[in-house]
């Protein structure tokens, strides 16, 4: 899937060490309620791999246009159930979060999954600290559909989770 900005592709094994970076990023970690992957390399690597190949979930690389094919994200469709699935994204690249790359990514997403897999809604949530990715929700129309509370395995400190939803009539 090709946007203004970013390029969205199957994640191929040349990717992992990109991918491995991004869940031992303190920063990326935080903002997901949970603490930087501690694993080997090795032991990612499969299990990157083996998530890949999936049926259950569609992961996406992220890519910038004009910067060839170098990772910069990855994004994930999954939980699919009463005709929507969950969606999931990251910008690994801090050099490039902010500037609209993530939301291009999940508005190309979101014309995939009604356009292309025929589902009615998209499921997304953050946690309340995540100010960017709540822009994204609201400048895509997601409506928030509700709140709840996770204990952090980052910091083990409680923090209020958003949930938000795109159907496809909206």
């Amino acid at each position: 899937m090709r946007g203004e900005m970013v390029v969205l592709r199957p994640p191929c094994e040349s990717d992992v060490e990109a991918a491995y970076a991004w869940d031992r990023d303190p920063e990326l970690a935080a903002w997901n309620g949970r603490p930087p992957i501690k694993i080997s390399f090795e032991a990612a690597r499969r299990d990157y791999l083996a998530r890949w190949k999936d049926s259950s979930v569609k992961t996406f690389i992220i890519e910038p246009r004009t910067d060839g094919d170098e990772p910069i994200g990855m994004a994930t469709l999954y939980d699919f159930r009463n005709e929507g699935c969950e969606l999931g994204i990251k910008i690994g690249r801090d050099d490039l979060r902010g500037y609209g790359h993530g939301a291009e990514a999940v508005e190309l997403l979101l014309s995939y999954c009604f356009d292309v897999m025929g589902l009615k809604a998209v499921r997304g949530s953050t946690l309340a600290h995540n100010v960017r990715m709540q822009r994204v929700f609201e400048k895509l129309g997601f409506a928030e559909s509700g709140d709840g509370s996770i204990i952090s395995r980052f910091d083990n400190k409680r923090y209020t989770e958003l949930f938000y939803e795109r159907r496809w009539d909206a």
